[in-house]
């Protein structure tokens, strides 16, 4: 520690030079007179020169310490300020969240969420952007991401959120036309509507199934869409069958508007992180924002 770093050591002097005494500034702080006696002495080697004139019946400030202690005044000033404002900010969580998230996530998971956290925390503003391509969110200004699949960037701390359960499912019109499948090996006679993304790795192929009974299937693609929801019309439509977040088409399925092919084959989860930077600073607000995302997310995807 060099130069004026050390708040202890400013605390110390300008409370000696307001006290008139290392004793009188003691008591005022709190600490032992020898631990005062070393943070002045410790300051004054920092700074290499005398700050405190000592004799037997005064103590006064030398010249050095005179032009030092309105500085001193002021640093202090300013650190207080500072935390006040992170307590504040503890206890009170204001500002703004910048946000992104993959689209359908986003559309009708995320802001939902954003929206019951703000009514909790009305002094955050927040803004959500959906994006579907990759994208380094962090190094494009944005707080936290919500990302779909496993996670690829090492710089990035991820928390999980939830397993997002899958089903296939087709409309009753295009089983009319082509028949249900009864196993894997026949879905590739099925029109298959995919997603044009390639990161998400569903344009013309699929896994199917989990553990040892997991297949790679092979599909021809009818349709290649750019969001989970585009593809839930096109599936309701009966333009062709698709791998589909059940959280997204539960009600169709009890209601019959869609079919489940395949029921007795479980299909692969996808996980849902939220990523924000490594080794910065998280600030209450987002912390306190992904708290409530880990608890409500869940929460809401048991209700759907």
């Amino acid at each position: 520690m060099t130069g004026l770093e050390d708040l202890k050591q400013i605390r110390a002097f300008v409370q000696v030079a307001e006290s008139g005494s290392i004793s009188a500034a003691s008591r005022v702080l709190g600490i032992s007179q020898p631990t005062v006696s070393r943070q002045i002495q410790a300051l004054e080697r920092a700074v290499k020169v005398p700050l405190i004139q000592r004799d037997t019946h005064a103590m006064s400030l030398t010249e050095a310490g005179r032009v030092l202690l309105p500085d001193a005044r002021r640093l202090l000033v300013t650190a207080e300020r500072a935390r006040q404002k992170l307590l504040a900010e503890r206890n009170t969580l204001q500002g703004h969240l910048r946000l992104v998230s993959v689209v359908d996530i986003g559309q009708w998971i995320v802001s939902r969420t954003l929206a019951s956290f703000q009514s909790l925390h009305p002094q955050i503003t927040a803004e959500l952007h959906l994006i579907n391509r990759p994208l380094k969110f962090i190094e494009e200004g944005f707080d936290c991401g919500f990302l779909v699949g496993e996670p690829v960037d090492k710089s990035l701390v991820m928390r999980r959120i939830a397993a997002l359960p899958r089903v296939l499912a087709a409309a009753p019109a295009l089983l009319e036309r082509y028949g249900p499948p009864s196993e894997a090996g026949e879905l590739h006679q099925l029109p298959w509507i995919g997603l044009v993304q390639p990161h998400f790795d569903l344009r013309s192929r699929f896994t199917a199934g989990v553990g040892r009974a997991a297949r790679e299937v092979v599909v021809r693609p009818g349709l290649l869409l750019d969001t989970v929801t585009a593809q839930r019309e096109a599936v309701l439509a009966g333009a062709g069958f698709s791998l589909l977040p059940l959280w997204l088409v539960g009600e169709d399925l009890a209601s019959g508007r869609l079919v489940r092919l395949l029921p007795g084959l479980e299909m692969p989860s996808i996980e849902l992180f939220a990523g924000y930077a490594a080794g910065r600073h998280i600030t209450g607000r987002l912390r306190a924002f992904l708290d409530f995302a880990l608890e409500e997310i869940p929460r809401f995807l048991k209700e759907k």
